[in-house]
C-alpha cells in the first residue's frame, strides 16, 4: 500500500470513498435479520428498483465474477453458448469461472474497439445453428468495453434487438457502468441500455468498487423479464453469492446511489483522464484507443515503461500497450506528478512524433496522421462481417445525381468517330507529365467529350449497372465528373455535371464574364474566385477544371466500411485515364489534392456528406 501517493494502475487500487466508510460504520450497529431481510437491504432494492423500473429484481452479490456467473446462470446452461467480445472480462480475466460453473460455451466475437456488432451476432447463429453445437442463449456486453470504448444508446438498441429476435437474451456488464453513463450523459438505466419502454437488455451487472465502494456488486433483472426466470434468490445461494450480513454491501450502494455520490466519483475519475491524456499527448504519445471513459491506452518504449514501473505501479496491456486509469480520488496533484515522472523517463528515448508540451499542434498533426494510415490499411475483414445494405435487399442507388428537370442539357460528340486520340499507349505513357502552364486557346467541343469518355465514360450499359473506361470497385462508380467549363468552343461557360449514360454534360449554374476583366485568364468569370481559393489559386487559367466528387453510398451500399477505401482507389483511376487522354490529345492537366474541402464543395454547391469533392485536374491547351 502507498500512503503518500495514489497509483494510475487501477480504479480497483483507490480506497473507498469517505461517505461509503461513514455508511458501513452506521449499518455497524446492533442487531439486523440476515440474508437480506434487513431494512437497509429493503430500502437499497427498492432504490435500485426505481432506477431500472418497477418489476425488476435486485440482488446484492458479493464480487464481480460472481455476480456475471450468477447473472448468466439465471439466463443460460449446460449445451448453451454465451456470445461476448474477444476481450470480455468474462471470457480473458475470470479464471473460466463461467464455463466450469454454469458448463456454457463461450463464443468470442471479432470487435472494433472493444464493441461487438449486430453482424458479428449473426454470424454466430447462422454457424452455430445445429445440433452439434451448443444454443446461443445470451448475448454478453461490456459497458464500457475493457479498452473504455462506450457503447451508444443506438449501438445497444440493435444489439438488443438483434439479440431477442434469435431467442436471446442480453447480459451487461457493467463493473464501470457509471463512468459510461458520464461519457453518454445519461442514467444508469440508460447506460445499461434498459429503455423506459422495455425491449432493452435484461440482466444488469452494477459495479461499485471500481467508483468508491469497499466491497459488493449487484445484479438487477430488469421487468421485461424478471418473471419469467427461475429462482434466483436460490440461484444466488447456490452461486455462492447470497451474504449473510447483506446490510453491509446493501448499505453502501443505498449512500451510492441515494443523491448520486455515483456520477460525482465517475465523473471526476473520467475528467482526471482527460487532463493527464491531454498531458500524455503533449509528449508526443498518441492514444493508442479513443478515450471515453477512465482508461488511458498508448505504447512507450519498453525500456521507458520498465523505468516507470520503478516509481509508478501500472499494468501492461495486449499488443504493446499500457494502460493507466485515473479513480474517483485522483487529484491535480496525483497527475503533474505521474507526468513529471513519466518525462524523466522519456527523456533518453526518440518518440515517433515526439512533440514538446508548447506544441500540442504537433500532437495532432501525429494523430491524424495515425488516423490516415488506419484508414489505409486493408479492412476487408470488417466489409464480411457487417451486413451491407445490399445483403439486406435494400434498392441499389441510382448510378447518376438527380438534377434539375429544367437544366440545360448539351449532347456530346461520339469520340469514336471524331478520330482524335490515336497515340500510342507507349507515347502516352511515356510523355505523361503534371502540366501547370495553358496557353490562351480553348478546348473543341470533341476534346472535351473525349477526355470525359476516357475518363468517366460508358461503354456498355445494362439494367442494373454500366461499364465505365475506367476500373472501379464491384462497377459501383462512386464518382462524378463536374466541370467547370470556362473556355470551350460553342458551349455556354458554366459549372457542369456529366450524365456518363447518355454521354451529355447539365448545366448547374451559369458562369458570366466580368466586364472588364482580362479575357482567358483567371478571374475573367463570377465563378472563378470561389474555385481559385478553393484551390489554392492553382486554377491556372485552364480551359476546363474536372473535379471529382464522391458519392460514397453507392460503394456503401454493398461494401459497408470498405468503401472509403475504394473511393480513393477509383479516384486515382479516373485521374490517371484523364492524364492519359490529355497525352493523346497533346493536352495538358495536372491533378490537384491540396484543395480547401469545404470551399470547394461550396463552390460546386454539393453538401460535403452524401457528396464532397475528392480530387480536381484543370485542363488546358498548351
Amino acid at each position: 500500500m502507498d500512503t503518500e501517493r495514489r497509483w494510475f494502475a487501477s480504479d480497483n487500487n483507490a480506497a473507498a470513498h469517505p461517505r461509503i466508510m461513514d455508511a458501513l460504520a452506521r449499518a455497524n450497529t446492533g442487531h439486523a435479520v440476515g440474508y437480506g431481510d434487513d431494512p437497509i437491504t429493503q430500502r437499497a432494492e427498492l432504490l435500485v428498483e426505481a432506477m431500472f423500473g418497477k418489476g425488476s429484481l435486485v440482488r446484492f452479490v458479493f464480487n464481480g465474477t460472481g455476480a456475471n456467473v450468477y447473472a448468466l446462470g439465471c439466463l443460460a446452461g449446460a449445451a448453451e453458448a454465451v456470445l461476448c467480445s474477444d476481450c470480455a472480462h468474462i471470457l480473458v480475466d475470470e479464471s473460466g469461472a463461467p464455463v466450469s460453473t454454469l458448463g456454457v460455451m463461450l463464443v468470442p466475437l471479432e470487435t472494433t474497439l472493444g464493441k461487438v456488432t449486430p453482424a458479428g451476432i449473426l454470424h454466430i447463429v447462422e454457424e452455430y445453428d445445429n445440433v452439434h453445437k451448443p444454443r446461443p442463449a445470451v448475448v454478453s456486453l461490456s459497458q464500457p468495453t475493457e479498452l473504455g470504448t462506450v457503447y451508444s444508446a443506438a449501438e445497444l438498441k440493435a444489439i438488443c434487438d438483434t439479440a431477442h429476435a434469435h431467442g436471446m437474451t442480453v447480459h451487461i456488464d457493467g463493473a464501470r457502468l457509471a463512468n459510461a453513463a458520464v461519457a453518454l450523459g445519461c442514467s444508469l438505466r440508460e447506460a445499461a441500455g434498459c429503455p423506459a419502454d422495455g425491449g432493452g437488455s435484461d440482466a444488469v451487472c452494477l459495479g461499485g468498487t471500481k467508483n468508491g465502494l469497499m466491497m459488493g456488486e449487484l445484479v438487477v433483472f430488469t421487468p421485461g423479464i424478471a418473471k419469467t426466470l427461475p429462482d434466483t434468490a436460490r440461484l444466488r445461494k447456490n452461486r455462492l453469492q447470497l451474504a449473510s450480513k447483506m446490510r453491509f454491501i446493501a448499505a453502501q450502494f443505498e449512500e451510492y446511489l441515494k443523491d448520486g455520490l455515483w456520477l460525482e466519483n465517475a465523473r471526476k475519475a473520467n475528467n482526471s483522464a482527460q487532463v493527464l491524456a491531454k498531458g500524455i499527448m503533449a509528449m508526443g504519445i498518441p492514444l493508442s484507443i479513443p478515450l471515453e471513459t477512465n482508461a488511458i491506452f498508448a505504447r512507450i518504449p519498453k525500456a521507458a515503461a520498465d523505468k516507470l514501473r520503478e516509481r509508478r505501479f501500472f499494468y501492461d496491456w495486449e499488443d504493446g500497450m499500457v494502460r493507466w486509469m485515473a479513480s474517483w480520488d485522483t487529484s491535480e496533484e496525483d497527475i503533474a506528478d505521474f507526468l513529471a515522472d513519466l518525462g524523466q523517463c522519456l527523456k533518453k528515448y526518440e518518440l515517433p512524433g515526439n512533440a514538446p508540451a508548447s506544441n500540442p499542434d504537433k500532437v495532432a498533426m501525429m494523430q491524424t496522421i495515425a488516423a490516415g494510415r488506419k484508414f489505409l490499411h486493408s479492412n476487408w475483414q470488417d466489409v464480411e462481417r457487417l451486413p451491407s445494405d445490399q445483403s439486406a435487399a435494400i434498392a441499389m442507388p441510382s448510378v447518376v445525381q438527380e438534377i434539375p428537370a429544367d437544366a440545360k442539357k448539351v449532347a456530346l460528340s461520339d469520340p469514336a468517330k471524331t478520330g482524335l486520340g490515336n497515340a500510342s499507349f507507349t507515347h502516352c505513357t511515356r510523355e505523361r507529365k503534371s502540366r501547370r502552364k495553358f496557353n490562351s486557346n480553348p478546348l473543341s467541343p470533341d476534346e472535351l467529350s473525349y477526355l470525359l469518355w476516357a475518363s468517366a465514360g460508358v461503354r456498355k450499359a445494362s439494367e442494373k449497372t454500366a461499364f465505365r473506361t475506367v476500373p472501379s470497385g464491384g462497377c459501383r462508380h462512386p464518382l462524378d465528373t463536374l466541370i467547370f467549363v470556362r473556355m470551350v468552343t460553342g458551349i455556354e461557360p458554366g459549372l457542369y455535371r456529366y450524365l456518363p449514360i447518355t454521354h451529355e454534360i447539365a448545366l448547374i449554374k451559369k458562369a458570366a464574364r466580368i466586364p472588364g476583366a482580362a479575357p482567358n485568364t483567371t478571374g475573367a468569370y463570377d465563378l472563378d474566385a470561389g474555385f481559385n481559393q478553393a484551390l489554392n489559386e492553382q486554377l491556372w487559367s485552364c480551359a476546363a477544371l474536372f473535379v471529382w466528387s464522391a458519392i460514397p453510398y453507392r460503394s456503401e451500399w454493398r461494401y459497408t466500411v470498405g468503401a472509403a477505401k475504394l473511393v480513393a482507389l477509383d479516384a486515382g483511376h479516373v485521374c490517371q485515364a484523364l492524364y492519359g487522354a490529355c497525352e493523346a490529345l497533346g493536352l495538358g492537366t495536372c491533378a490537384i489534392g491540396a484543395y480547401n474541402q469545404n470551399e470547394l464543395d461550396a463552390a460546386l454547391g454539393v453538401d460535403g456528406n452524401d457528396e464532397f469533392a475528392v480530387y480536381a485536374a484543370p485542363v488546358g491547351q498548351v
